[in-house]
């Protein structure tokens, strides 16, 4: 039964949240202060999802999606509104995240990083589907379902992978591509040259053939990659990480700023490509300077121009290196963790390729490293988890290390306010929290948090406790008994 729904802000996830009959009800593609006449969904814990059927008074802020399939695929949720706005929202949900879930009051300024809003995207995977005339659809799933909507072009992605759609479209690949599940495309920082993949049940003696015309036939493939994948229906992780034929150049090479990144097949590497020497940059703030030590002792310390002198740097959940590098040029020694193994050894010759005899890469989980480790007292960790975060097991052993200064990126609110709890329970003190739009129109929000460990800050920069530290209880202070 349809029913009035009155906007009251947006959350986490693209949806906007208000009230009915006494339930929360979430509806996508809405904007507070909207009126909209919606239909129920389903209701899970409470919560009623709803699907907008019009609007009935909408939002001087709303415009029109200029993309077509806005509201049918699922990639997108905020192209109603401009982007500008969007960041500010984000800032918004993030702010409010660290509060509800992480009990952190942080009402000091978020500063956000805004790139090109359009064709900002140089990864894709398309979903491949059978049609029951024969030919394929290829696009993405569309919201909250398996079934794929056909586009023909994105406007998120770089011009070079939505030019490769376009030609995938044509009738002669459909056959050859109809075995495939999957297709995944990575381009360079120039957006010229692209890896392939290619992930279905092709037989065996079709791949090489395949492979090849891809590279001769496809402008900017220099890479194709072939995975097995079962016919079922599969989960993602699940899914990769099978068999692969690789043809062509063995790896692709990413710049971002002085460094060159070898990326093989399998290797994770950030999708939004405007934004990451600022990213970059942002993270490493405050981590690099000399190698040598100072007068006052071996450990970091901060200078007037906010860079932090020391001797030894963690690089956790590392993947090629993007952040490695520009640590080893500040530190005596850094140390790259990685679980996955092809991302290990993309690091380890990312720091061989550029001269850099003081990283160290290690193919194992954080957790794992930890465990072993026994130099207390790093100068910095810097942690960039995936989405589910670092969790609590791994947080209390690198607390136990007492890393002067711990900086934290992650792609997921929820689970940073969590782990962020846990690091002020544990004696540090949050000083920064910084938002990077990388993927404008979606709900995705990459955000970067600074914390110093107390002891450090109360000898170095204590005029940073009093505004960081308001509405924050500091781990060690007075508290009554049942929370101490």
């Amino acid at each position: 039964m349809p029913f009035e729904f009155h906007a009251e802000k947006l959350v986490y996830g693209g949806d906007a949240l208000g009230h009915h009959e006494g339930r929360t009800v979430l509806v996508p593609r809405t904007l507070p202060g909207e009126c909209l006449e919606v239909e129920e969904v389903r209701t899970a814990k409470g919560v009623v999802r709803a699907r907008p059927l019009q609007i009935l008074a909408a939002a001087p802020e709303r415009v029109e999606a200029p993309c077509p399939h806005f509201g049918r695929c699922g990639g997108c949720q905020y192209q109603h509104f401009d982007a500008e706005r969007q960041a500010v929202a984000k800032r918004e949900i993030l702010r409010e995240t660290l509060r509800r879930l992480g009990r952190i009051n942080w009402d000091g300024e978020i500063p956000v990083h805004t790139g090109q809003p359009w064709n900002y995207r140089n990864q894709a995977e398309f979903k491949v589907e059978r049609r029951a005339n024969g030919g394929i659809s290829l696009g993405f799933f569309e919201s909250e379902s398996h079934r794929v909507v056909d586009v023909d072009a994105c406007p998120i992605l770089s011009p070079r992978l939505n030019a490769l759609l376009n030609a995938l479209r044509a009738p002669e690949w459909s056959e050859r591509l109809a075995r495939c599940r999957e297709i995944a495309m990575l381009a360079d920082d120039r957006d010229n040259e692209v890896m392939l993949t290619l992930r279905g049940t092709l037989e065996q003696e079709a791949k090489e053939a395949l492979a090849r015309d891809c590279l001769a036939e496809l402008q900017g493939v220099v890479s194709v990659v072939i995975e097995e994948q079962s016919s079922r229906r599969l989960h993602p992780a699940a899914a990769k990480g099978r068999a692969a034929n690789a043809f062509g150049k063995p790896a692709l090479v990413y710049q971002v700023g002085e460094f060159r990144y070898q990326v093989s097949p399998g290797s994770f590497f950030q999708a939004s490509r405007f934004l990451l020497p600022e990213f970059v940059d942002a993270v490493t703030r405050e981590a690099s300077g000399s190698r040598r030590t100072t007068a006052q002792g071996p450990h970091g310390q901060l200078n007037p121009d906010h860079s932090l002198e020391g001797s030894l740097a963690l690089d956790l959940f590392a993947g090629v290196g993007l952040l490695t590098l520009p640590l080893a040029t500040g530190f005596a020694s850094v140390i790259g963790v990685e679980a996955g193994a092809r991302a290990a050894a993309d690091l380890a010759a990312n720091a061989r390729n550029h001269g850099l005899a003081n990283v160290r890469a290690v193919a194992q989980t954080t957790y794992d490293f930890l465990r072993r480790f026994a130099q207390a007292s790093p100068d910095i960790a810097v942690l960039d988890p995936s989405r589910s975060g670092v969790g609590a097991r791994t947080l209390n052993l690198l607390a136990a290390l007492r890393p002067r200064r711990i900086h934290c990126v992650s792609c997921s609110p929820p689970t940073l306010a969590r782990d962020l709890e846990l690091l002020l329970k544990r004696g540090y003190l949050l000083e920064s929290v910084e938002l990077f739009d990388f993927f404008p129109h979606t709900y995705h929000i990459e955000a970067l948090a600074r914390l110093t460990l107390i002891m450090s800050a109360l000898n170095h920069t204590p005029h940073r406790i009093s505004r960081a530290a308001k509405g924050i209880r500091i781990p060690g202070a007075t508290a009554p008994e049942n929370e101490a």
